[in-house]
């Protein structure tokens, strides 16, 4: 008949075997991850120039990039770009699929997206054709909001 003591000692190899494995396997994970970061930092003007092909000249775009650095949900994103949410899809197409620059991560009912390591590795906002895209679509909505709050305090100018 096996001991107590036996089955402990043959417990403590068998969690220690897995966390061996664990280390091992983020070790890895890492590893893998570096290599991928140093190819697409060698692949960057090409990236940059896929970026530029999906973005073209479309301030909404633009912004997508921007506001999916942090996940969001479809419904806020479409908020806070002031689009109609049957509008999304469309927007955010050019960046999905095989492209990569934007994951879809579905929770139940509701899609959250997330735009990929990648746009940050190749610095999309400190490139000058996208962050002045972003500007100016910050700026409009800006405006749009500061008349909106006009209009209803009753401030709005009529000429």
């Amino acid at each position: 008949m096996v001991g107590e003591d036996d089955m402990e000692m043959d417990s403590n190899k068998v969690y220690n075997k897995l966390e061996e494995m664990d280390n091992k396997l983020e070790r890895i994970k890492s590893d893998t991850h570096n290599l991928n970061r140093l190819a697409s930092l060698s692949n960057a003007p090409l990236i940059v120039q896929e970026l530029k092909r999906a973005i073209g000249r479309s301030e909404v775009r633009a912004e997508i990039l921007h506001l999916t650095k942090n996940l969001i949900n479809a419904t806020d994103l479409s908020t806070r770009l002031n689009i109609d949410p049957r509008n999304l899809a469309a927007y955010i197409e050019p960046f999905m699929g095989n492209k990569g620059f934007i994951t879809l991560e579905k929770k139940g009912r509701e899609r959250y997206y997330q735009r990929s390591e990648l746009v940050d590795l190749v610095g999309f906002e400190s490139i000058p054709e996208f962050s002045e895209l972003i500007r100016a679509f910050e700026s409009k909505r800006q405006q749009a909001a500061s008349v909106n709050a006009n209009v209803t305090t009753g401030d709005a100018n009529v000429s």
